[in-house]
């Protein structure tokens, strides 16, 4: 079943179900067990944000949603569930989409290569959605080439600051363009790929996804400190007991420097009474509605570049929507 976010989009509902069953029924060469536990991760209850955008996009260029896209789409949600099973390892998480983690049913040497196993099965997706196409890889654009090592390079940037009392708001950002916002990027450029070229309006639809990734990612964070594990699919304040800097506490830091020997209080007594503490000084700053501000300026952007995009009658893509669905689901 299709997330209720696409309720009102009756072709993307249809388009992502049959990504689910590329994904299912193209999944090849993996041991029957492993591949049991990626299929019960697919099949969960996900929002499908990256392969709904890709869909979107598509049909407002081509009117229509082409089989190949259908693979795009496919092949974003499984470098994206990539992401998630290893990011699932080093958070040690017990639960994702509501099932047991695959970390935690296996082992942690498994579930890495069941993620880097996705990684390069997703490879044979987009190749596949290319050739039918009628495109030839080297005339991808250089972004897309750059794709999984920009991914990665956020991942490895999260890790290495996580505990650095330096961390500040400019590595963010590139922190987080890179871990999240480049997949939405993709996402939207690939729906608008044609064999004809447009290379302009793939540029554009690129940095109107990747604006609406940073906007998604500045989102998430606010949402650390308001939610609970039901609401949102992750433990409150998992950010900061981890001793990542996101954009709320490094607000904060700014206005209150004593905020972040809370920080450290915090982690090292393990005490959730600490941790409320840190949050409530957190609430005296302005940190949140910087954030808010920060979110909608991205947002912006993405909306100049969505109405440079040349769509079909009738198929603009709605970014009022965008913001008002997809940001509320975007824990």
């Amino acid at each position: 079943m299709v997330h209720q976010i696409w309720e009102n989009h009756p072709e993307i509902q249809r388009g992502l179900e049959q990504v689910k069953r590329i994904m299912v029924t193209e999944m090849k060469m993996i041991h029957p067990t492993v591949r049991e536990k990626i299929v019960e991760y697919m099949e969960a209850p996900g929002k499908y944000l990256r392969s709904g955008l890709c869909l979107l996009f598509a049909q407002a260029v081509d009117g229509e949603i082409r089989p190949e896209k259908l693979y795009f789409a496919a092949y974003v949600e499984v470098l994206h569930l990539a992401t998630l099973i290893h990011d699932d390892v080093i958070d040690e998480a017990d639960v994702r989409r509501g099932i047991r983690a695959a970390h935690r049913q296996f082992s942690n040497r498994i579930a890495i290569y069941a993620g880097d196993y996705l990684m390069a099965y997703a490879g044979r997706l987009l190749a596949k959605g290319i050739k039918m196409q009628g495109l030839e890889q080297q005339k991808m654009t250089p972004v897309n080439e750059k794709l999984i090592e920009g991914i990665l390079a956020g991942e490895l940037s999260q890790l290495m600051n996580q505990f650095n009392p330096q961390m500040t708001m400019k590595r963010y950002l590139k922190q987080i363009q890179g871990k999240t916002a480049f997949l939405f990027g993709i996402a939207c450029q690939l729906g608008v790929l044609q064999a004809t070229g447009r290379i302009r309006e793939t540029h554009r639809a690129f940095q109107a996804g990747r604006s609406f990734g940073m906007a998604f990612q500045l989102r998430d964070d606010l949402i650390d400190y308001h939610l609970t594990l039901q609401e949102s699919g992750k433990p409150a304040l998992q950010d900061i007991q981890n001793g990542i800097y996101t954009a709320p506490l490094l607000f904060a830091i700014e206005e209150d420097r004593s905020i972040h020997q809370d920080l450290v209080d915090s982690i090292e007594s393990g005490s959730l009474d600490t941790l409320e503490s840190l949050v409530e000084k957190m609430n005296q700053t302005q940190a949140q509605n910087r954030t808010e501000k920060l979110m909608q300026a991205y947002l912006v952007k993405m909306e100049n570049y969505i109405s440079s995009i040349g769509t079909k009658p009738g198929r603009e893509i709605d970014w009022k929507w965008l913001v008002e669905k997809m940001l509320k689901w975007s824990a």
